[in-house]
């Protein structure tokens, strides 16, 4: 009959294999995360809000505010998003009447908070199915929630990228009183629609400091 001996690791052997296997995956991530290239903001890009009144529907447009993002792409297809913020200052949404977009920044107290954000926490990219759904927290008003945005992308021939999403919100989610209009007379809705547009292209300033 064999008899089976039990050899103690040695604890020295142990350690070290450890520390080799953390620096392995330290190592993969940071070459992943170098592979990743920066995007911002290229002409084209739109966001905007739509939203009901007792009178008519409405809408503000801006398309001028800032995006970074850090994107991996593989094979002409998204493969990472690895970071992504906007920040639109509240003044650049405009509409056809400039007396509804000043009741607008008031609404959204733009003295005070005079830019709306979101910021990523965690991304899950279908190449198959050309989407991205970012979870992360949108700020509007001051008032911060977490959301999770669902788009569609694109990656064009020159590998600039573009992603279309619809949100449904509510103002009072964001502590924003519906403005009025006329001595109350005429009221907005509370549900919004924002729709986003964003043509993004690698970043010259991230390109020119890493040569």
């Amino acid at each position: 009959m064999n008899t089976l001996h039990y050899r103690p690791v040695n604890p020295v052997k142990r350690a070290a294999w450890l520390l080799i296997a953390l620096m392995a995956g330290l190592i993969a991530s940071t070459q992943q995360a170098a592979a990743q290239t920066a995007y911002v903001a290229a002409g084209g890009s739109q966001i905007t809000v739509s939203g009901t009144s007792t009178l008519h529907d409405w809408s503000m447009q801006a398309t001028s505010f800032d995006v970074q993002g850090n994107f991996l792409l593989k094979n002409g297809q998204v493969a990472d998003l690895n970071s992504l913020a906007f920040t639109l200052p509240v003044s650049n949404l405009k509409s056809k009447e400039s007396s509804m977009d000043s009741r607008a920044y008031k609404a959204l107290n733009e003295k005070e908070f005079p830019k709306m954000t979101f910021k990523l926490k965690d991304a899950t990219v279908s190449a198959q199915l050309h989407s991205i759904k970012a979870t992360g927290t949108l700020t509007i008003a001051g008032v911060s929630k977490e959301v999770i945005l669902e788009a569609s992308y694109t990656v064009n021939g020159d590998e600039t990228i573009t992603c279309k999403l619809t949100e449904p919100i509510k103002m009072s989610d964001y502590g924003v009183k519906a403005p009025t209009m006329m001595m109350g007379t005429i009221k907005t809705g509370d549900a919004l629609t924002i729709d986003i547009v964003l043509k993004l292209k690698k970043s010259t300033s991230i390109a020119q400091s890493n040569q």
